[in-house]
């Protein structure tokens, strides 16, 4: 897990912000105790410089969308905009230096902005996953053509339970038997010019009913022991794909 792209929530842990921020206030909980619970949660990583300013541009981008930006949580986040920290964490003359750049002055320029209405939050729906260890997934891509996710592990955590897969390196209409498809190694992202590889995806939310997923009638054991998955929403999958793994 990690950082994946350079926008405010392409960051696990501005993810878990978000999520843990918008429980709270589906429990009926009132926006600064939600902030408060927040902070509490991840006090450990407010005192690391690189994660702090990630916390509250998280905290401010979700509390702006929900109407309720707090004026410290403002305060906060544009010293992180204002000062740099946060682009510490990107590689000087780099194009992802220079599209964070313009993700903070967007984000500035929106929270400076007079916020939407209060919306209220219902209760998040706990995510199920029931694959097991093993199971392959056959997933249509835009193009039509087809490539295969295998179930790794489960992981577990307030969201619900979300599938850990590995690809096969393999794309193709027609799957392969299962002979076949045993000699097939594991497919790691291709990124051009970015040194970080991705082998693990932990998909949330897929769709398992979806037409475009097909659950093959076998299962076979995965490759990897699992040493940290990159987290993808199931409505990215396909951008995700496409950038990281030259799939689409």
């Amino acid at each position: 897990m990690g950082v994946w792209e350079t926008d405010i929530f392409e960051d696990d842990t501005a993810c878990d912000v978000r999520g843990h921020y918008t429980d709270c206030l589906g429990e009926g909980r009132p926006g600064p105790e939600a902030t408060q619970w927040v902070l509490t949660e991840y006090q450990d990583l407010l005192d690391d410089p690189g994660e702090a300013g990630v916390i509250w541009l998280a905290l401010a981008a979700v509390q702006w969308k929900h109407g309720r930006l707090e004026a410290e949580t403002l305060e906060r986040a544009l010293q992180v905009i204002d000062s740099g920290s946060d682009l510490d964490r990107w590689e000087a003359g780099s194009e992802d230096l220079t599209a964070r750049k313009a993700v903070l002055e967007k984000l500035r320029s929106q929270i400076m902005s007079p916020q939407p209405a209060e919306k209220k939050v219902a209760r998040r729906v706990l995510a199920e996953c029931r694959l097991k260890r093993g199971v392959l997934l056959a997933y249509r891509l835009g193009s039509g053509a087809r490539i295969i996710f295998r179930v790794m592990n489960r992981h577990t955590d307030q969201g619900g339970t979300y599938p850990v897969c590995e690809i096969l390196d393999w794309t193709g209409s027609d799957v392969p038997e299962k002979a076949d498809l045993k000699e097939l190694r594991i497919r790691r992202s291709n990124r051009p010019n970015y040194k970080h590889t991705i082998s693990e995806l932990m998909i949330c939310h897929l769709d398992e009913n979806s037409p475009r997923v097909e659950k093959l009638d076998f299962r076979l054991k995965p490759a990897q022991k699992g040493a940290g998955a990159t987290v993808v929403l199931w409505e990215g999958l396909d951008k995700f794909l496409a950038e990281w793994f030259l799939l689409e």
